[in-house]
């Protein structure tokens, strides 16, 4: 009986995110039929950039959520990428009401 060649490897990418800040007031749901309404994401519009997925540790993780559920948004924005939380990790998203949000003023007022 042959034996096959195995490998083990452990990769770890380290990436520091500073100044993180909850951006509007934004739900991502599933399945849902509130689309039209301005703060409701469906989950299936929402564009991910898979290159920058990051897991989280559970801590990390936590520390997220809280942050997220305090602010009342699934949305942070460092002051150029919009972020959220997917399956205990962390990655880069964007949604045309986002950008809104971002560059429309008559559009924030909505949230406000």
């Amino acid at each position: 009986m042959a034996t096959k060649d195995k490998i083990s490897l452990e990769i770890v990418q380290k990436i520091k995110f500073t100044d993180l800040e909850p951006f509007g007031k934004f739900t991502i749901k599933f399945r849902t039929r509130q689309g039209h309404k301005h703060n409701i994401i469906p989950v299936d519009e929402l564009e991910f950039d898979s290159r920058t997925g990051l897991p989280l540790t559970d801590v990390q993780d936590n520390a997220i959520l809280k942050f997220m559920l305090k602010n009342k948004t699934d949305i942070l924005y460092d002051g150029e990428n919009f972020y959220t939380r997917t399956g205990g990790g962390f990655t880069k998203v964007y949604h045309k009401k986002l950008g809104m949000y971002r560059d429309d003023e008559g559009f924030r007022s909505l949230f406000d």
